[in-house]
């Protein structure tokens, strides 16, 4: 069994290492834009500036050799300060000078949660209903009525040092993470000194909703994993089981977190890395079910934190269960049609199809899989057209180095009134031109050390459990938006967790670079 998890660690390796070289590829050769002061997101493809973007990238990395020739990446700690207190400084500058408003479905889950707190349930009782059609943002909502509690109405800025709250524990974890899953000082500093270019991810400090707040649990859950994985302290797995169930309640895409973790908790039951390597085969069964029961406990807390946001919202609207909602099956149909604005992203053909069906979640299922079977009958008789949707669904999502950034920074700021000259020219000038470039600049640097680490830990033939994680839980990210509703902004919960092996891979470099500068 130990030798056919190696397997499957490189197997996933190996694959992700095909995406990352083809989205390396393709970010080099175009760029992604988005209009502004359009309600849709819909990216637009221009010809990459090629020199420029070399000139970039070189800059970037003698400045990177030159800190790592004298050896200060070694001091991580300095640089991982810096970074929290860049990201910090950079969010507030954001919120101080756009003021950004609620829009879209934030805005309309703020006006549902100002309505429960006024003791109008209808969008949960009543057909039509927000939470009648969409559910599963009902623990989105439970927490924005602690927010509604604590910090009053439609207090946005309030929401938005939340996120930054969430945001920097995040990203020092991130930081925490790469230590553990590396244990090289040098490599964490090279994350932290990296994730000054990851604006794509404080840029939603902004974007109320529920993407961000959901990422410091998750990103917890992730951490103390790594740290049960490494330990086989029960305390840890129990943190993580804590972790991951609120991160779920808050945003439901955080199951396949959860399914990550499960994987890489019962994979390790044959990882000895960081244990005694002569341990005694007998010894295996009692760890498969250690974490078996860890696994149990896990999806219990899930459960059990999901029953009990039923249980309150039955009681507070009278209600003998929550209601169906739009079927998930008709977010797979969506994530294989055809698109004018983008193929598989949002078309409105989820809501459409469950009003034409009487919001009956049943009948709206049948039709949803009557589509799917259609489409994928489609792809099967015609391969070429199968392969190039889903080609192009994948590009999409994973090569904007945005993730939809700009678009949503347009979108939060464009409706408050007597808006500063520095927000016009942070979001819609200039300003906004050097943000997306940085992004650009940072996409085409990540997956460069991204695709040298993969290829290197592919040719030494080993990745460690720890390892594995995120990899597996970026490997999930990508087959799942494959199929369900596709964006950019999805893919950016994966992307910032590319940080540790691109930094890994940097370090591959310059060690190569250093070796052979000597002979």
């Amino acid at each position: 069994m130990k030798k056919t998890w190696e397997i499957l660690n490189l197997i996933i390796a190996a694959i992700l290492g095909v995406a990352a070289a083809a989205v390396l590829t393709i970010s080099s050769l175009t760029t992604v834009y988005y209009e502004m002061h359009s309600d849709n997101d819909q990216p637009f493809y221009g010809r990459e500036n090629i020199p420029l973007l070399i000139i970039s990238v070189v800059v970037i990395f003698a400045v990177f050799f030159l800190i790592y020739r004298f050896k200060l990446f070694d001091k991580s700690s300095f640089f991982v300060a810096a970074a929290i207190i860049f990201v910090t400084a950079y969010s507030l500058m954001l919120i101080l000078a756009i003021h950004p408003q609620a829009v879209n479905d934030s805005k309309t889950l703020d006006d549902v949660i100002n309505a429960f707190m006024a003791g109008d349930y209808s969008s949960m009782t009543q057909k039509g209903g927000y939470l009648f059609t969409c559910p599963w943002q009902r623990g989105y909502v439970a927490f924005g009525q602690v927010m509604y509690l604590l910090f009053g109405p439609s207090n946005y800025f309030a929401w938005d040092i939340v996120q930054l709250i969430s945001i920097i524990i995040t990203m020092a974890l991130i930081y925490g993470i790469t230590r553990e899953i590396f244990e090289e000082e040098r490599i964490a500093g090279i994350a932290a000194f990296l994730s000054f270019g990851a604006l794509f991810f404080y840029n939603y400090v902004t974007y109320i909703y529920g993407d961000i707040i959901s990422m410091a649990p998750q990103t917890l859950a992730l951490y103390a994993m790594i740290r049960f994985v490494k330990t086989d302290k029960i305390r840890y797995g129990i943190l993580s089981a804590v972790s991951i169930a609120i991160a779920i309640v808050i945003k439901t895409n955080s199951e396949i977190t959860l399914i990550a973790l499960t994987v890489v908790l019962l994979g390790s039951t044959w990882d000895y890395t960081y244990k005694n390597k002569d341990i005694e085969s007998k010894a295996i069964p009692k760890r498969l079910i250690k974490r078996i029961v860890l696994a149990i406990v896990a999806l219990a807390m899930t459960f059990g934190a999901k029953a009990a946001v039923d249980r309150y919202f039955c009681n507070l609207t009278g209600l003998d269960k929550i209601p169906e909602g739009d079927p998930s099956v008709a977010y797979i149909a969506m994530g294989l049609q055809e698109s004018e604005l983008e193929d598989g992203w949002f078309n409105g053909y989820v809501y459409r199809i469950f009003d034409e069906n009487d919001q009956d979640s049943a009948r709206t299922a049948e039709v949803a899989k009557a589509n799917i079977s259609e489409r994928l009958s489609y792809f099967v008789s015609n391969p070429k057209a199968g392969i190039k949707f889903f080609a192009r669904k994948f590009a999409t999502q994973w090569a904007d180095p945005v993730c939809v950034s700009t678009h949503n920074l347009d979108l939060v700021s464009r409706h408050v009134e007597n808006q500063s000259e520095f927000c016009d020219f942070l979001v819609f000038g200039k300003g906004g031109r050097i943000l997306a470039w940085v992004m650009n600049v940072f996409m085409t640097v990540c997956y460069l050390g991204v695709l040298v680490f993969l290829v290197n830990a592919i040719r030494r033939g080993s990745l460690t459990t720890p390892q594995m994680l995120l990899l597996i839980l970026i490997f999930g990210g990508m087959l799942f938006h494959e199929f369900w509703e596709g964006s950019s902004r999805y893919a950016m919960r994966y992307y910032i967790y590319w940080l540790p092996y691109a930094a890994a891979g940097m370090e591959v470099i310059f060690g190569y670079i250093h070796k052979h500068g000597k002979s």
